[in-house]
């Protein structure tokens, strides 16, 4: 008996009192955490939106919490009739950032701030227009991603490839994100 308290005793006992500790201190954190919910980094709208009255595939009291399958899981966002579509918005924006010679950064941003969110728009604020990498598109854009609650378009340009995250804010799509893939 004497032999196990002093294995225990030493610092062998301090491990695994450590190790205690830290197990009490995750299960608390697990009880009493509550759940989060996400949106996408840079968006202006909440989670997709979820049209009124569609079945929600369970009758529990409780809300929806994303996970099971719904039947307009692969639906874009709805924009308004006539709103223009991802790419030409995308286009649009890719026109307006690669307007960067002889051009103020304030006319710079005024003219991509047409094209993108409020978010992207204030992210963009102040950025000296001359750090754009590329001059000129050189091909057609295509959908790299298509989500329910966004679009990636990506558009060549001749240093590389632009990519532009397009959300729906107030039924048209707007850029929210810029990414530029160099080749």
């Amino acid at each position: 008996m004497r032999q196990v308290l002093r294995f225990l005793g030493n610092r062998y006992g301090a491990a695994v009192s450590i190790l205690v500790v830290i197990a009490v201190v995750v299960a608390f954190g697990k009880l009493v955490g509550g759940s989060r919910t996400e949106t996408p980094l840079g968006s202006d709208q909440g989670p997709p939106p979820v049209a009124a009255g569609a079945p929600s595939g369970s009758s529990s009291a409780e809300p929806d919490d994303g996970v099971g399958a719904s039947a307009d899981a692969g639906a874009p966002p709805s924009t308004s009739p006539g709103a223009a579509t991802p790419q030409t918005v995308a286009v649009d924006f890719a026109k307006a950032w690669l307007n960067h010679h002889d051009i103020s950064a304030a006319n710079w941003h005024k003219g991509i701030a047409k094209y993108s969110t409020k978010t992207l728009s204030d992210r963009l604020d102040g950025v000296d227009p001359g750090s754009v990498p590329a001059d000129q598109m050189t091909g057609t854009p295509t959908v790299d991603d298509q989500q329910p609650s966004y679009v990636d378009v990506a558009i060549p340009c001749d240093a590389g490839t632009l990519v532009l995250r397009m959300v729906v804010v107030s039924g048209r799509w707007l850029a929210d994100g810029v990414d530029w893939r160099r080749t």
